[in-house]
């Protein structure tokens, strides 16, 4: 499958998926939609593991190999909950986008990867892009605080060692062994730290009473979708482009949640950020074709 194929799928897969869980949102707790999530992607990929070579991610050898999942989807996506409700939707989407500026900069001082110039305009074009893409919701308000921006940028961080720690395992592990064996540490991780939070706040309860069969398949396929199958494509992803190449892609994920959101919410994004989205859009293309050339 074409590398430019795959890159696109999976912030498709990450975008829509946001949407989705937006939507899930409005009716599942979030500690609770998040723990369905990644249970339904952990039994969506060991059954695909098991199809493939008859085995399942349970083994301690797997376990082991599968340590990235302890940053992603474990801690980056529990603090990225707590931190989303302490501050504003743009305020986290905002922070999250220096992701791409950031994976850039620690794969080349962890991965050796060349920082070059015309990497470090395309990233920062990347992020101009997402600014304009978010601002219109920026301009609607909200209460935001320092730490849930904290927060958030924490959890970047731990998305960012995930795919540094990925990159270096993707050359001599096949994607989909990997992808299920972070999948079930992330689980590990999630429902571990969510029991915990349980005892001090029965807030942070995870409960799936009283959801209805429309949510529950909406929780299961977002999980699918924004997990098993995202998470696969950009291992996959990894094993033929630099770190730094396929960051700019992850950039893409606001667009296709913006364009997600007009089709399935109702959205209507402003002239700014229609204009970021070229820019985003615009600057993948460029370094698609950067790093071809």
């Amino acid at each position: 499958m074409n590398s430019i194929i795959i890159a696109l799928s999976y912030a498709f897969c990450w975008g829509v998926g946001i949407t989705l869980t937006k939507i899930a949102l409005t009716e599942i707790s979030p500690t609770t939609l998040l723990t369905i999530q990644v249970l339904a992607s952990v039994i969506f990929l060991s059954i695909a593991s098991y199809w493939s070579d008859r085995q399942i991610p349970f083994s301690w050898n797997r376990l082991r190999q599968g340590i990235a999942g302890v940053f992603e989807p474990g801690l980056a996506y529990i603090i990225g909950i707590f931190g989303v409700e302490m501050t504003t939707a743009s305020n986290a989407t905002l922070i999250g986008s220096s992701e791409v500026m950031l994976t850039i900069l620690f794969a080349a001082v962890v991965l050796n990867e060349p920082l070059t110039r015309t990497k470090l305009l395309l990233a920062s074009i990347s992020v101009v892009g997402i600014v304009l893409l978010m601002l219109n919701n920026a301009e609607g308000g909200g209460q935001s605080s320092l730490t849930g921006d904290l927060l958030v940028l924490l959890g970047t961080l731990f998305a960012v060692c995930y795919v540094l720690v990925s990159k270096k395992q993707i050359s001599t592990i096949q994607p989909l062994p990997l992808v299920a064996s972070q999948q079930l540490v992330g689980l590990i991780v999630t429902v571990f730290c969510f029991s915990a939070l349980s005892l001090l706040n029965s807030n942070y309860e995870v409960s799936a009473a009283n959801i209805s069969l429309p949510f529950w398949l909406l929780a299961i396929g977002s999980g699918v979708m924004q997990y098993a199958i995202a998470f696969l494509l950009y291992l996959i992803a990894l094993r033929t482009v630099q770190a730094s190449d396929a960051a700019f892609y992850v950039a893409l994920i606001p667009v296709f949640g913006v364009a997600s959101a007009i089709v399935l919410i109702g959205e209507q994004p402003s002239l700014l950020q229609w204009i970021g989205a070229a820019l985003i859009i615009g600057s993948s293309y460029a370094a698609n074709q950067f790093c071809r050339n």
